[in-house]
């Protein structure tokens, strides 16, 4: 890792470190008598902030989009944008998802698609055709070097890419409904959120954050 790198990793420490003492501050202040639901809300948002120190993965944003799924509209088409905290090599080819909504878990994988977003509408952009409920591709956003189409690589923290994935039918979401989303760059190093889906007053949604 270079020097940059080193800094940059450095400084995500160190905002880790005020995120956990603000945390515990807050924690003392809140009474026994109160509802558990804040001190939920703070567990959950130290785990986020954990994890993504942990995977150098930052989830930007996460859209979905409602389609009929068996007579039901359900969300089964997402994109989720990341960006690394630092400057360094994340091989996407070893990258792996876990999808599970309580009864069904999914691992999905890299097909080897890697594509420009920047003449075409997410969900409408022709890489979707390639995709099948197993497999995920990805389409750059932000890639000075063209690493990400050309190696399948994020190389600086500059990069921005959506992860472009379709739910399998069994998984897909309809309103109220909870997904969890892992996402695995290597053994041990991985990063999680949880989605809802919202009312389907559109078409196309934001899930997070």
């Amino acid at each position: 890792m270079d020097d940059s790198a080193k800094l940059g990793t450095i400084g995500v420490i160190l905002l880790l470190l005020f995120i956990l003492i603000g945390t515990v501050s807050a924690s003392v202040l809140v009474t026994i008598s109160e509802d558990t639901s804040e001190e939920y809300d703070l567990d959950t948002m130290v785990d986020e902030v954990i994890d993504e120190v942990c995977s150098y993965l930052q989830i930007k944003h996460v859209i979905g989009k409602y389609e009929m799924v068996q007579d039901e509209q359900k969300i089964n088409k997402i994109g989720i944008l990341i960006k690394p905290f630092v400057s360094q090599n994340i091989d996407i080819s070893h990258m792996t998802i876990g999808l599970s909504n309580g009864e069904y878990y999914y691992m999905i994988f890299f097909n080897g698609v890697a594509e420009s977003l920047r003449s075409s509408s997410l969900f409408e952009h022709p890489i979707w055709s390639s995709l099948d409920q197993g497999s995920f591709s990805l389409l750059s956003t932000i890639d000075d070097d063209n690493s990400i189409v050309d190696l399948h690589l994020i190389n600086k923290y500059t990069d921005m890419a959506f992860i472009v994935l379709q739910l399998p039918d069994g998984i897909a979401i309809k309103n109220g409904d909870y997904l969890e989303v892992t996402i695995l760059l290597s053994p041990g190093m991985g990063r999680t959120i949880y989605l809802e889906a919202p009312l389907s007053l559109k078409n196309v949604v934001t899930l997070y954050p």
